[in-house]
């Protein structure tokens, strides 16, 4: 073969067996069937994929065909990946024309001459490797990416490589056959992380313990060159036990949508101008969401931020408590046609208060009409300053029973202060007292969870002066009596004597 062919066609079959980004590293090649001279046919040959994510770092310089000794360096191995090879037809590798004419070719042109049947790899292992079987036919081969890795957001684009494949006058080494051919394609992949955002301490947020705030995360992804982002959104799907509110505390900010560089710098991308936030309500068959959706104009502005991250803030509520106190609930992310979902969870739990009265240990009896109020510490207790608010709440009586729910917290600690005791009754002493709310339902037995309790004391009597009445007290009303009879009489007596010492003497 002439070596102008010879030349073009190496580096063709190279550059297309390398158009999805197959890394090469400058160290020697690892061991592998490569011979000089005319090609020998009764030699068996062999094609290896080793699949990887794409990163800044990789997928930037054309492959050789031959296994590098070690894969650090190339990125993350992505297992499950499904190829096929289909053989291009009219490609007659025993004359000087054949390889002319796989010079000429590009995946695109030759994916439609194919002909018989197609191979089929194995799936990509742990380590990212999937083989074919070891019965190829000499030939051309169209190869293209027929399952694609979980988290993978483009599939490989389609690659052609020949069987074997020369080195070319440039390689190394120089002008031989490579009869064991192994490619290097990479996906552009995104990670999806769901986790719940605590609320900054002692700020109007955390003052509200039945909100939750989750942190949707999804990386931009890495795509190979002249790709873009056609479509990116990030679904919150939440469960019965959570709702998205309509109206936030005043303090509260609604969910948010942060976008950072693959440095960290922080972004302005601005809702109804480069995204939109979209809520739906739950029907019989379908949770409720909230949907981030970037436009066109975001679209752009992402794809010149891969390696990246996107994180939708989103705010819920959450309404009721699952026995086991774990709300949980999915994400989804749509990337390029690329579908990812994960979980994330959060703990949830309440508090009962009981009030009653007891005497010297006695028989508890429950006190209605005694009043509550919440804190995150013990200073706004004793100021009775912030109480927490539970969709809008912030006080909580006692109905009948002497019990009183504060429905829906954030597990941690808290102050309870009784603010009005029940009428006739004095504050407890013990005011206020600590809480601490764990996952899941208040519990009266063991082990007794989120509840605590008041014991009151009735207001004194010693105010009050009352008339005495039965037993002794006739014996007192008869003493007074008598004594009144005998003061009377003494009285009477020094009248008359007066009277008779003024009266006048007769003639």
């Amino acid at each position: 073969m002439p070596r102008s062919i010879t030349q073009r066609v190496t580096a063709t079959i190279g550059a297309l067996a390398l158009a999805a980004g197959v890394a090469v590293m400058t160290s020697a090649p690892a061991q592998a069937v490569t011979l000089p001279g005319n090609i020998d046919t009764a030699q068996p040959r062999s094609l290896t994929v080793h699949k990887f994510a794409l990163g800044p770092n990789n997928g930037q310089i054309v492959g050789t065909g031959q296994e590098l000794p070690s894969t650090s360096g190339l990125g993350t191995p992505l297992p499950g990946a499904v190829f096929t090879a289909t053989q291009v037809a009219g490609v007659d590798f025993s004359t000087p024309e054949g390889w002319a004419i796989a010079n000429s070719l590009s995946p695109q042109t030759a994916s439609t001459r194919l002909t018989g049947a197609p191979y089929t790899s194995t799936p990509s292992a742990a380590n990212g490797t999937a083989t074919f079987p070891a019965d190829l036919p000499l030939g051309l081969f169209y190869v293209q990416e027929t399952v694609l890795p979980a988290d993978a957001t483009n599939p490989t684009a389609p690659f052609l490589v020949s069987l074997p494949l020369p080195t070319g006058p440039v390689g190394a080494p120089a002008n031989q056959w490579i009869y064991d051919v192994h490619v290097y394609p990479k996906n552009a992949v995104t990670e999806l992380t769901k986790t719940r955002t605590p609320a900054p301490a002692n700020s109007a947020e955390a003052r509200n313990p039945d909100l939750i705030r989750w942190a949707i995360a999804s990386s931009v992804p890495t795509l190979a060159a002249g790709d873009t982002i056609t479509n990116f959104s990030l679904t919150d799907s939440v469960p019965g036990a959570l709702v998205f509110p309509t109206t936030l505390p005043v303090g509260v900010s609604p969910s948010t949508v942060a976008v950072t560089s693959s440095a960290g710098v922080a972004q302005n991308f601005v809702l109804g101008v480069d995204y939109t936030i979209t809520n739906t309500d739950a029907t019989p068959t379908a949770e409720a969401t909230s949907t981030l959706v970037f436009t066109p104009a975001g679209l752009s502005r992402l794809t010149n931020l891969q390696g990246g991250l996107v994180t939708f803030n989103v705010l819920t509520r959450a309404v009721s408590i699952p026995s086991n106190g774990l709300i949980i609930n999915s994400a989804t992310a749509s990337i390029n046609g690329s579908v990812e979902t994960v979980t994330g969870s959060t703990p949830i739990g309440q508090l009962t208060v009981f009030a009653y009265e007891s005497n010297n240990g006695g028989p508890r009896t429950p006190l209605a009409n005694a009043t509550y109020q919440v804190y995150l510490n013990q200073n706004d207790a004793n100021n009775q300053q912030n109480p927490i608010s539970i969709n809008g709440s912030t006080n909580w009586t006692t109905g009948a029973a002497g019990t009183v729910q504060i429905p829906i917290m954030t597990p941690g600690n808290y102050y309870v202060r009784e603010v009005t005791p029940p009428s006739g009754f004095n504050l407890p002493q013990s005011n206020p007292v600590q809480a601490v709310v764990v996952p899941g339902p208040t519990s009266t037995v063991a082990p007794v969870q989120n509840y605590v309790e008041f014991n009151h004391t009735q207001v004194s009597a010693a105010n009050f002066l009352l008339p005495l009445t039965g037993g002794d007290g006739g014996l007192w009303f008869g003493i007074g009596g008598a004594t009144l009879l005998v003061t009377a009489l003494g009285a009477a007596i020094i009248v008359s004597r007066r009277r008779a010492v003024s009266a006048p003497i007769a003639a």
